[in-house]
């Protein structure tokens, strides 16, 4: 799909444009950058474009946007397209190319203009532009008169536009998702089994198991781990079959759920600490470590639904998902393995995290299910991006080959019996511009 932003200069075409295509991972072309060098004289010295000048620019959207369709790209394309016919030349292919009108006053676009240094475009020009202007009737409007980000959301919202692509779909429960070796790993819970995936869609089970399976990671010498949830154990896969590594029962107050595996194959595991699914009254669980050796010992204590978890790349500091205390905690994370110097990381309101992952500039994506979407976390709790995928998203993690890919387990209920016979599991896909 092609989205083509219209509208005079200074209604934030770019703006919004370059917004809307980070927030739905796609291509950003600004419509400007193929103006011919005579046009950006002419509009530099203050004199409009006719006609004329136009159909030269046009003529190389045209062939930016057909090329753009025939390669599978989607993009977001901001141009003023002032007149119907400079619209209609644009929209190649109906079905796939869209418009989105900025609307908004002359007297806020002027004064916007005002405050633009160095751009081509003159504010004594916009009364032109307003002038050639032929509003489009039969497109989605928007008005600018709001900030940015809501702007976007109504865009996104009004098209019914994918901030995702679906990669698998009817999986019962996926869970733990883990880039390693070209593949997506996961364990699809309610199936009991784990799974791995290509980036084009070809799937295989890698072991089944006579429980639930959680969380997922590998030892330094390749070999796999699981948590075997309601058994509150370890198991490792190794001759093709998967074995006991270490018994968890006598330390995890309930089911086991998430876990990280570090380089030095250290495990730490977090638990429900209650009988979530059951209804009972809430209870605090441990955070539970297992050494190289195998041993088992709580490091940390009185977390509410330890889940997700993610450690920086230095491995100093590891950040746990208290689910239902709506936080990110940090813990330093000594020589051995224990835990100190426990604090907040960030404070997400509302929001209940489940999986986690860092970015390389040490933001977290966290999934909140119960908000049906991802968020982009600044330590602190400052939100810098919100994502609605598919379906409610329960745990995400980077991968790819350069590592700008991110990969959304989403579900649409995380009720045992309700998953089994929906099967609306999915594992959805999103590039992260760099």
């Amino acid at each position: 799909m092609i989205i083509i932003l219209t509208g005079v200069s200074g209604s934030g075409k770019t703006t919004i444009g370059q917004r809307l295509a980070q927030d739905l991972g796609w291509r950003f072309i600004e419509g400007d950058d193929y103006h011919p060098a005579e046009n950006r004289k002419k509009m530099a010295a203050g004199t409009p474009l006719d006609d004329n000048d136009r159909q030269p620019w046009l003529v190389e959207l045209e062939r930016v946007i057909t090329q753009s369709i025939q390669s599978g790209d989607d993009a977001v394309l901001a141009s003023s397209a002032l007149k119907e016919r400079y619209r209609e030349q644009l929209r190649v292919d109906p079905e796939q190319v869209r418009l989105v009108y900025l609307c908004g006053s002359y007297e806020l676009i002027l004064e916007r203009l005002k405050q633009r240094i160095g751009h081509f475009m003159k504010p004594e020009m916009l009364r032109s532009q307003f002038d050639d202007l032929e509003r489009p009737s039969d497109t989605l409007v928007i008005d600018i008169h709001q900030a940015p980000e809501k702007i976007v959301d109504q865009i996104i919202d009004r098209l019914n536009l994918p901030a995702t692509r679906l990669l698998l779909d009817g999986l019962m429960f996926p869970e733990a998702p883990r880039w390693r070796d070209g593949w997506l790993w996961f364990t699809d819970q309610h199936a009991q089994r784990i799974v791995r995936v290509s980036p084009d869609g070809e799937s295989e089970t890698v072991a089944e198991l006579d429980d639930l399976p959680g969380g997922l990671g590998w030892l330094p010498d390749g070999r796999l781990l699981v948590v075997s949830m309601t058994k509150r154990q370890l198991l490792v896969l190794e001759d093709g079959g998967l074995r006991l590594y270490a018994d968890l029962s006598d330390l995890a107050s309930f089911h086991c759920n998430d876990m990280l595996v570090d380089a030095r194959g250290r495990c730490y595991v977090g638990n429900f600490g209650y009988d979530l699914h059951a209804g009972a009254e809430q209870s605090p669980a441990e955070l539970i470590l297992v050494d190289t050796q195998g041993a088992c010992s709580i490091v940390a204590r009185e977390m509410i639904f330890p889940n997700g978890c993610a450690l920086t790349p230095d491995g100093s500091t590891l950040l746990v998902a208290e689910t239902f205390a709506s936080r990110i905690t940090a813990f330093d994370v000594e020589k051995d393995g224990a835990l100190a110097k426990r604090c907040i990381w960030a404070e997400l309101g509302d929001a209940y995290p489940d999986g986690i992952c860092l970015d390389r500039n040490g933001l977290l994506w966290i999934a909140a299910p119960n908000q049906s979407r991802l968020i982009l976390v600044r330590e602190g709790g400052e939100i810098m991006r919100s994502i609605k995928p598919l379906g409610s998203p329960y745990a995400c993690i980077l991968g790819g080959d350069d590592g700008e890919l991110l990969f959304i387990a989403s579900s649409e209920t995380d009720e045992p019996e309700s998953a089994k016979q929906q099967k609306s599991g999915r594992i959805e896909t999103m590039a992260i511009q760099p």
